[in-house]
């Protein structure tokens, strides 16, 4: 009962941290509108979510209670492509074929962490300097160097962390893969290539390297608009 409660206890706690922490971002200019709605709703689930993999997905892996699963990437096409479980795993199919460590040690457990939390600390990172933004506009204004800035690092981590974090859940998948089952996804050399080149142009093409841009862009935009603003206040 006690390890049900603590769970749900600390959802309730975060979500409404998160909600406070936007509504106080509401109370000023609705400049920042629709964003800050978006934030905060992508906010809520964010935490929804990062309960669900610990309490629930997290321990039993998406297999059963206490293993850990990964998508090999093998598209299933019949039993007659030979794919074979390793000693300690299982294969299912979910529409592609899928394995779990039924009994995971310490370094399977590393590696399935590593598949899901790169996307999770993106996620976090691009909507704290979201907030951060909708703060600095609220208070001080859009044409702002502060914002400017704000907005020149959204632009960068949302095109760097994609390339690191889709990299890094790929690394985590196919080593895993490599210990549940065989044949493997990849060979040695095929996981550096796919670490390396194949994982982050995927993660990056097309939305993160556009709305990048987009905020990069912007960013220098809102910089030009800060230097005009403050010769205007200059002249008056």
């Amino acid at each position: 009962m006690l390890g049900t409660f603590i769970p749900l206890l600390a959802l309730l706690v975060a979500a409404l941290a998160v909600g406070s922490f936007v509504s106080r971002l509401r109370r000023g200019r609705q400049l920042t509108q629709p964003l800050a709605n978006i934030a905060g709703l992508y906010g809520r689930f964010l935490v929804l979510y990062v309960v669900l993999v610990l309490f629930d997905y997290g321990f039993s892996g998406g297999g059963l209670r206490g293993s850990v699963c990964v998508n090999t990437g093998y598209p299933y096409g019949g039993a007659a492509q030979g794919f074979a479980a390793r000693p300690g795993a299982s294969l299912s199919v979910a529409g592609a074929v899928r394995a779990c460590a039924l009994r995971p040690s310490i370094g399977q457990w590393s590696l399935f962490l590593l598949t899901k939390l790169p996307g999770l600390a993106l996620w976090g990172c691009l909507l704290l300097l979201i907030w951060q933004l909708i703060r600095e506009a609220n208070t001080r204004g859009p044409f702002t160097p502060r914002a400017a800035a704000t907005m020149r690092q959204l632009g960068w981590v949302l095109i760097g962390g994609s390339m690191i974090a889709g990299a890094l859940s790929h690394l985590g998948a196919d080593l895993l893969t490599r210990m549940l089952m065989t044949p493997a996804t990849f060979d040695a050399r095929g996981i550096v290539v796919d670490v390396l080149l194949a994982a982050p142009v995927k993660a990056l093409l097309p939305v993160p390297a556009l709305a990048g841009s987009v905020l990069l862009t912007f960013a220098r935009f809102t910089k030009a608009g800060a230097v005009m603003d403050d010769e205007i206040k200059a002249t008056v």
